[in-house]
């Protein structure tokens, strides 16, 4: 069985900044609370708190999200979650689709090159890694 990725906002985000579908969860969660801690974004989609930081810095690695820390009248820290600015999101957007235009562009121009035998070495080389 196959699923087909609909033609939508979500699935051009995830293309041009290259996340999984957790990630966008996440992402998309912190959008709709305008920040967060990891433990609010964990019960708010039912994940371990392990699976959100993981996709909170693969967010900030891709530079969706900003991270700052509250000191805590206890004692401590506590980092908090928000997504980038909208202005900011839509010229990281702009910028990463048209990356990934030229990089598919390209491609086609190489694939005009490939012999059959070739694409079904390529093919089996990513299989393998």
């Amino acid at each position: 069985m196959s699923i087909r990725c609909e033609r939508n906002l979500r699935c051009m985000l995830k293309c041009a900044f290259d996340i999984s579908c957790t990630d966008m969860e996440v992402y998309i969660e912190l959008l709709k609370r305008g920040q967060s801690i990891v433990e609010e974004l964990a019960e708010a989609l039912k994940k371990d708190n392990s699976t959100i930081y993981k996709s909170l810095q693969t967010l900030l690695d891709k530079g969706l999200v900003k991270r700052d820390y509250k000191i805590l009248r206890t004692g401590g820290y506590r980092y908090v979650y928000r997504p980038i600015e909208f202005e900011k999101l839509k010229q990281e957007i702009i910028k990463n689709l048209q990356s990934l235009i030229e990089e598919v562009t390209n491609f086609l121009k190489e694939l005009e090159k490939y012999t059959e035998e070739k694409v079904v070495q390529s093919l089996t080389i990513k299989e393998q890694a």
